[in-house]
């Protein structure tokens, strides 16, 4: 039994959600925040490079939705508390794109690398040199955003568990099961 719905996930039954690009720029966002935060987390050049190249990965996946359609686009990322509220209501039913609660945590993500591109930028700027509030809210938005990944690794565990659904490997091959 349990075989075969692994064929199913990985092959004919299996519906393409997310394509490469999507794929590429999640995973290349996720290897950069975990960098900053935990390998160098000096805020010297090496760390300001990687924040900065992690913004332009906002973008460009900003940029891309854009350009994309169905689960890649813009309109599958559009918030609303009234669906949100009714998904919550109606049990959590399994989606095939980000299900409502997933929109909310990407655009949360997406703010708090933004924001963190930001103040790091700005405390290089002399109206600001020497400013240590600037840099207390740096570190806070960079716990912030290491508490939102967590909390978005529980989600993915969570819902991975309770449809049956490795969603991981989803987001590595860009197929889930079919609805």
């Amino acid at each position: 039994m349990a075989r075969s719905r692994v064929r199913e996930t990985a092959g004919e039954g299996s519906v393409p959600v997310w394509d490469a690009a999507v794929r590429l720029l999640h995973w290349l966002l996720a290897g950069l925040v975990l960098f900053d935060y935990f390998i160098d987390d000096e805020g010297g050049f090496l760390h300001r490079t990687v924040g900065y190249v992690a913004v332009g990965v906002v973008f460009s996946r900003l940029l891309w939705s854009g350009l994309g359609d169905g689960a890649n686009g813009f309109a599958a990322l559009r918030l609303s508390l009234r669906k949100t509220l009714a998904y919550g209501r109606s049990g959590a039913p399994r989606t095939t794109d980000h299900d409502p609660l997933g929109r909310w945590m990407v655009w949360l993500l997406w703010s708090l690398v933004l924001l963190l591109g930001l103040t790091g930028w700005m405390t290089r700027l002399d109206a600001f040199w020497g400013n240590e509030t600037l840099h207390e809210v740096h570190a806070w938005l960079a716990h912030a955003l290491v508490a939102a990944v967590a909390v978005h690794l529980a989600g993915v565990a969570a819902m991975s568990w309770r449809w049956r659904e490795n969603l991981v490997r989803a987001m590595i091959t860009g197929r889930k099961r079919a609805p």
